[in-house]
């Protein structure tokens, strides 16, 4: 007798939780209906901030890396200038070593596929075996980021515009 109420118990504790569950889920596909419009005009006044933060990111990383390959290259003409100083026919041989050192650093940071790395080379002369060389990379630098959008808002904003990235490589002669 008390097994057989304890399972009328059971039966109705179940049945009174399946009804629970029954009324909650109604509410909330009515409620889901009602809110279904304030998700989307949530999502259309996020989307442009989070697209901006995404091509801002994106934006620093080719910074980054066009800022990188320009070191390298202008360290890499500098070893090379103090290294065959003497070997070293003109500064245009020199020149196309930098450039070739970092191939692809100018068009990334163009967008064109025209970008062009400026060198300016400072030789070791025969005569001193003490001085140093020094080799000046540089190229310009254009945000993808929509930057008219964004003077818009800061109209003083001289960091938005398009700018250099340099990078100075300086090691000792070894005539």
């Amino acid at each position: 007798m008390e097994r057989d109420n304890k399972r009328v118990r059971l039966k109705q504790i179940v049945q009174i939780a399946l009804l629970r569950t029954k009324r909650t889920t109604k509410v909330r596909r009515s409620a889901s209906v009602y809110e279904s419009g304030a998700t989307a005009v949530e999502f259309a006044l996020i989307l442009p901030l989070l697209l901006v933060l995404i091509v801002g990111l994106i934006d620093f990383g080719r910074m980054g890396f066009v800022q990188v390959s320009v070191t390298a290259a202008s360290r890499e003409g500098a070893r090379y200038s103090s290294l065959y100083s003497s070997g070293v026919g003109s500064t245009q041989t020199l020149s196309d070593f930098v450039q070739t050192s970092a191939p692809a650093a100018a068009r990334v940071a163009q967008l064109d596929g025209a970008g062009v790395l400026t060198v300016a080379i400072t030789q070791c002369s025969a005569a001193q075996s003490s001085e140093n060389t020094s080799v000046t990379a540089s190229t310009n630098f254009k945000w993808l980021l929509p930057v008219g959008l964004i003077t818009l808002i800061s109209p003083g904003a001289t960091w938005l515009q398009d700018f250099t990235l340099t990078s100075t490589g300086t090691m000792r002669c070894m005539n």
